[in-house]
């Protein structure tokens, strides 16, 4: 297992080695969306919340900073609040007040997390690696211990965004257990967290993703967050689920699973745009359908120098998607050879054509395979067992009344009285 939990002494449960890495990535956050309460009469200093970024090597230091929703207006609320450029922390800058609700209508405060691996720069909130963070403020005061069920001291109640983890990085906290806005609620209250594993429970702060994961294994992790609540000699736990996405970079060659060779005949079938053939490329890759997702982007290339087979041939490729062993998805590439231009009837060729397909993003030396097509192209030889027809015309036969049809050149004639003219 590769996800786990730590605590104030930096526990680290599931630790294994790390992994190669395959391309230089930068820090991200993995979770796209913050969600808190804040109350009237909370006094400055509070803790919020708490965003995190994960890193592409261990000698990063992420740098957090905050930014309105709109970089070029700043509400008025926005100097209420300030994040740690450390930790990512985010707390009131002031107290907040009963006047500070009625000056800004609107219920719901949004926010932007920054992250950079240097301190900010002058323009530090037009950087596109961002977070949103939404604040509901409420008009009342924060409620008493009495009044406050266990499931708020434990988790918000609107987390509802879910973590994507890049496969292949290197590990660190993901994501904030405790509630920093109820720590003081309930004074006399333990409140400690855990993923529901089986292992020993300890003290835990944070969920932690220990080693580098791998798409190809698992996709998806499903989790069970349990919070116990201590009063004395009474432990009361709070379950939520948490799903946990890995995303996929292009760490795995193409491979051919069967044959790379097709043998095509064309025959009458030789107008542009017809296909012949199928060959099949793997990757257990996924391929975005997003242009702006670069990875996993494939090109092909004819090897030939003939100008008769460039002018007429080309390889156009359709990709799926494929649930291999265990329900992971790769891409299935399928690729077939296509008429570029109509063929004569007369055409009479065999030929090979060989095509190098190419992961263009692929970091490795294996990223490419080769196909091959063993092409036939015979003559279509059109023979009419009779090629004199009569017809019959009467004198009210309109103009541009069809008579027959016939294929250009084969010399078919057709009779009308004692006339006979050839088409």
């Amino acid at each position: 297992k590769m996800l786990g939990t730590t605590g104030k002494a930096g526990l680290f449960l599931y630790r294994r080695s790390l992994c190669w890495f395959l391309g230089v990535w930068t820090l991200y956050f993995p979770q796209s969306e913050y969600t808190e309460t804040v109350y009237v009469g909370q006094p400055s200093g509070t803790q919020i919340l708490q965003v995190h970024a994960l890193l592409d090597r261990d000698s990063e230091r992420p740098h957090f900073y905050l930014c309105p929703v709109s970089a070029h207006k700043r509400p008025p609320y926005f100097s209420w609040f300030h994040m740690d450029m450390s930790t990512g922390v985010l707390s009131l800058n002031k107290t907040l007040e009963e006047s500070d609700f009625k000056l800004w209508s609107v219920q719901k405060l949004g926010l932007r997390a920054m992250v950079s691996q240097s301190p900010p720069s002058a323009y530090p909130c037009y950087n596109k690696k961002w977070a949103r963070i939404v604040l509901d403020f409420i008009n009342a005061t924060v409620p008493q211990c009495s009044n406050t069920k266990m499931e708020e001291l434990c988790f918000p109640h609107r987390d509802t965004s879910i973590p994507h983890i890049m496969e292949n990085r290197y590990p660190g906290a993901l994501k904030q257990l405790r509630r920093l806005t109820r720590v003081h609620v309930c004074p006399n209250y333990t409140i400690s967290y855990n993923v529901e594993s089986g292992e020993t429970h300890h003290i835990l702060r944070e969920l932690v993703v220990t080693a580098p994961l791998d798409r190809e294994e698992s996709e998806r992790y499903r989790l069970l967050l349990v919070c116990m609540v201590q009063m004395d000699s009474i432990i009361t736990k709070v379950e939520t689920p948490l799903e946990v996405f890995v995303n996929d970079e292009d760490d795995n060659a193409p491979f051919i699973n069967g044959t790379d060779t097709a043998d095509v005949t064309i025959s009458f079938n030789r107008t542009k745009g017809g296909s012949f053939g199928t060959l099949f490329v793997y990757d257990r890759d996924i391929t975005p359908i997003l242009i702006e997702h670069v990875h996993n982007r494939y090109a092909s290339t004819l090897l030939s120098t003939d100008p008769w087979i460039n002018d007429t041939f080309e390889l156009k490729d359709t990709f799926r998607e494929k649930k291999a062993i265990g329900g992971i998805r790769e891409t299935v590439r399928d690729y077939q050879l296509v008429l570029k231009r109509n063929l004569l009837v007369t055409e009479n060729r065999t030929l090979q054509l060989d095509y190098l397909v190419n992961d263009t993003t692929y970091p490795g030396l294996r990223g490419t395979v080769q196909l091959h097509f063993n092409v036939t192209i015979l003559p279509v030889h059109i023979q009419f067992a009779n090629v004199t027809h009569m017809f019959t015309l009467t004198r009210r036969a309109s103009l541009y009344a069809q008579v027959l049809r016939s294929s250009q050149g084969c010399g078919t004639h057709f009779s009308s009285g004692s006339t006979s003219r050839p088409i």
